[in-house]
């Protein structure tokens, strides 16, 4: 009988993140076949599995490719991201748990986590992003517990950062971030033998991605360095805006009590306002996406229901309203549960850009194999499109699509003398070829990712050399 009254006052971990984890898992699945594959999904799905690529590290491509040889479902491609939200609804209950919270209150942490802005976009697709965040939740988690005198959480932090090196080299961010945060709160961490463990493992295992990012000249700076070049100012101007929503306006006073209460009180987690500074700061200065501090934001959201002034003013009912109006307005804004009509689809894409990239592209891929003629390659500008033409046309179209973006470049150049360019960065290679002329305009939806606002199609012959001498010069390494 006593036992029998620990354990109910006392649940396991996975029993208390059961309600979240089943909900949002469902969900998830509920809408992960409707509209389309995203902008990136489309790229994954035509690249061969590699042991480096030259914008990212391999191992989302790996699962991809595993998993299309199960089924080209979209349903199927996209299970991984279900897994990783249900995952990181989870480890979100971990921390009020580490904080000695009750089973109601590790709940709360999983429901908030689970139906907020960023974690549900991520969960229903599957891109680099997605095992990103959960390995960034992980690895604060084991800081967080290292903090509080749990053994080994260092050495776990660094071998986790480790693995996720192999997915996304951002984790190496975060590292430095949390180095400078417990350098500023708990220096004596950093001399202890799993610190020192941690580091070593940490480097062991992201060292290989790291040098053949660096013996091959760094090519990610470049496909960064696009993405600022096109949208820098933008992400700027609207990083912290960008932010609130993404990990839900009505809970700021929770997310940012837990980044400001324990420096007014000696609360866990001080390292963790720090820590986000320094990420802020990376990011202001290379502007590329401004989702990168969501990763230790969350985790925020998940230590304030303990330690933040909200917490302890909101009563368990009060919070409870708040999440679920928060997780309704989520459900809305990112995922496809409006239809893809007018005017639906350009209100909802101004706020969360991904659903505009899931749309259009069987209509894309159509036009584009209807005017390739016999015997004639495709080059196209963009992975997207590529990407689409590969999932969505034929056996011959499939062999006749080729692409000079990012990691496609590696996959080689066409091998004919008739070749139709797709995109303004193709169609301008035009005095490459003896004749060109043209053939219309991909015609487009009314939003649109901006590398689709205008996309000229030219239908040229005669290379005015070999393919070998004339395909860097289709080479276009941006995001």
């Amino acid at each position: 009988m006593r036992s029998r009254a620990a354990a109910h006052a006392h649940p396991s971990p996975l029993r208390v993140a059961a309600p979240p984890m089943l909900a949002v898992a469902l969900v998830l699945l509920a809408v992960a076949p409707r509209y389309g594959p995203h902008w990136d999904e489309l790229y994954f799905g035509m690249l061969p599995p590699r042991w480096w690529y030259e914008d990212q590290p391999p191992l989302t491509v790996w699962v991809t490719w595993a998993l299309g040889r199960v089924s080209d479902d979209l349903w199927v491609q996209r299970l991984p991201g279900v897994v990783a939200a249900v995952a990181g609804a989870f480890v979100a209950t971990l921390y009020p748990r580490t904080l000695g919270a009750s089973p109601q209150v590790q709940r709360l942490a999983g429901w908030a986590h689970a139906f907020t802005v960023y974690p549900l976009i991520m969960g229903h697709l599957f891109t680099t992003s997605t095992l990103d965040l959960l390995a960034w939740q992980v690895v604060v988690l084991c800081v967080l517990r290292a903090t509080l005198g749990h053994p080994h959480g260092l050495l776990w932090a660094g071998t986790v950062a480790g693995l996720a090196c192999w997915n996304k080299l951002l984790v190496v961010v975060l590292a430095a971030a949390l180095l400078v945060g417990l350098l500023l709160t708990r220096r004596s961490l950093l001399v202890t033998r799993d610190a020192l463990l941690g580091s070593l493992v940490f480097v062991a295992l992201g060292a290989p991605q790291v040098l053949l990012q660096l013996v091959h000249g760094l090519p990610m700076t470049q496909v960064s360095g696009g993405l600022v070049d096109q949208q820098g100012d933008l992400v700027r101007l609207a990083l912290l805006p960008a932010l609130a929503l993404f990990v839900g306006p009505p809970l700021l006073l929770v997310w940012g009590g837990a980044l400001l209460a324990p420096w007014r009180t000696d609360r866990p987690g001080r390292f963790l306002l720090p820590t986000f500074v320094v990420v802020l700061l990376w990011t202001l200065a290379n502007p590329s996406q401004p989702y990168y501090p969501v990763g230790v934001l969350l985790p925020a959201l998940a230590v304030g229901w303990v330690t933040s002034g909200a917490a302890r003013r909101w009563s368990l009912r009060k919070s409870s309203w708040v999440v679920a109006a928060n997780g309704l307005v989520a459900c809305l804004v990112c995922l496809p549960l409006l239809p893809p009509t007018e005017p639906w689809l350009s209100a909802l894409s101004r706020v969360n850009p991904t659903i505009r990239d899931q749309v259009g592209w069987p209509g894309y891929a159509q036009q584009i194999t209807s005017l390739r003629g016999a015997g004639e390659d495709v080059v196209v500008d963009t992975y997207a499109l590529a990407g689409a033409v590969h999932r969505y046309g034929t056996a011959e179209d499939r062999a006749a699509v080729h692409s000079g973006h990012n990691a496609l470049w590696d996959l080689g150049p066409p091998a004919g003398d008739l070749v139709l360019l797709v995109g303004e960065d193709a169609v301008r290679q035009r005095d490459a070829f003896d004749t060109c002329r043209s053939a219309g305009t991909l015609e487009t939806g009314p939003v649109v990712h901006p590398q689709l606002v205008h996309v000229p199609l030219l239908r040229c012959e005669g290379p005015v050399t070999d393919w070998q001498t004339l395909w860097p010069r289709f080479r276009r390494l941006t995001g």
